[in-house]
């Protein structure tokens, strides 16, 4: 009787342990899911994997382009220095493996001379639409009203900022090997501060050949807010009259991705590289900060003024909108 009283409780401690680990099994503790990072991109809905993208975007990689460019010294459209600026940048596009990146030269008049500028261009080629061309940029000569330019001209938030969303948009992408479904132009214009004038050659030219260039995306003066609280921040997004439901759509992103308020005040429409492209019948959005930057075209534009982590939320809201129209999903 001992016995067979001793095997029933073996048996019952068998059970109750083979029960107690059974459950333990099912039980997931939240904190052990995997996360968007960990999880197989395949298995991401659009959103995470825009989100997991949007990770890789770096406010020390944002700033130290910004502190790159300051340390030309000048970049100020006629300086003589101005060909190896624009090379300089054109090399940094290299290193990121954009091996088709280059110089497109067009010339302006300055004192009764010609003188030569400089567009650099990057493309990363579409898959499906290589035709359909969406362009980030920003133009990446500065000027100094407040002593001789041709000397110095640190330009760091005006434009060194937007240079700067432009290569880290394109850097992540390489990172990644994104493949785009449509053509992705990456694009550092010349002589903007004299007129737009190597915007309105690239979309006078773009015209011409008839390219169907579906958005351009604009960054200027894109690292100016003070102060360093998250939610406080917010984003002027200048549209054009036949931009407004892709502003709208921006909207979403700030919400959906970043911490930006966004607003519209068309203020400076007409004063930075999105307007010949509007006006060219291309679809633009210009991204500015909406705080005033007290240090504008003087030697005080610097990079030790900049908030590189507002540049860091614009720099994702320039690749959310790039990353919506362009991940190919898996069965698409």
């Amino acid at each position: 009787m001992w016995r067979y009283q001793t095997y029933i409780m073996a048996v019952f401690l068998l059970l109750t342990t083979l029960l107690f680990l059974g459950c333990e099994k099912e039980y997931i503790n939240p904190e052990d899911e995997p996360t968007e990072e960990e999880k197989p991109e395949e298995t991401l809905t659009r959103g995470e994997l825009i989100k997991l993208y949007l990770s890789d975007i770096r406010i020390d990689s944002l700033e130290s382009y910004v502190r790159w460019m300051e340390q030309m010294g000048t970049r100020y459209t006629y300086a003589n220095n101005r060909r190896n600026v624009a090379i300089t940048i054109r090399n940094r596009f290299k290193e990121f493996g954009y091996t088709n990146a280059y110089l497109d030269s067009f010339k302006v008049i300055y004192n009764s001379n010609e003188m030569w500028q400089y567009n650099v261009i990057a493309t990363l080629p579409g898959t499906v639409h290589e035709d359909s061309i969406y362009i980030i940029g920003g133009h990446y000569d500065c000027t100094n009203t407040k002593s001789d330019p041709l000397i110095f001209a640190p330009g760091a938030n005006d434009n060194a900022s937007g240079v700067a969303t432009t290569l880290e948009v394109a850097r992540v992408m390489k990172k990644r090997n994104f493949k785009p479904r449509c053509t992705i132009r990456f694009i550092a214009f010349g002589a903007e501060e004299k007129g737009l004038r190597g915007s309105w050659d690239y979309s006078n030219k773009a015209t011409q050949h008839e390219e169907k260039i579906s958005m351009m995306l604009n960054n200027d003066m894109v690292a100016n807010w003070p102060g360093y609280a998250p939610g406080t921040w917010t984003i002027n997004i200048i549209d054009y009259p036949d931009s407004e439901p892709i502003r709208r759509s921006a909207y979403g992103f700030c919400k959906a991705y970043t911490t930006l308020r966004p607003t519209t005040v068309n203020t400076y429409r007409d004063y930075s590289d999105s307007l010949p492209f509007s006006v060219n019948g291309y679809r633009a959005l210009f991204f500015i900060s909406d705080a005033d930057d007290p240090n504008y075209h003087t030697s005080s534009d610097i990079a030790d003024n900049c908030n590189f982590s507002f540049c860091g939320e614009v720099a994702r809201l320039n690749y959310a909108i790039l990353l919506e129209t362009n991940i190919q999903m898996p069965g698409e």
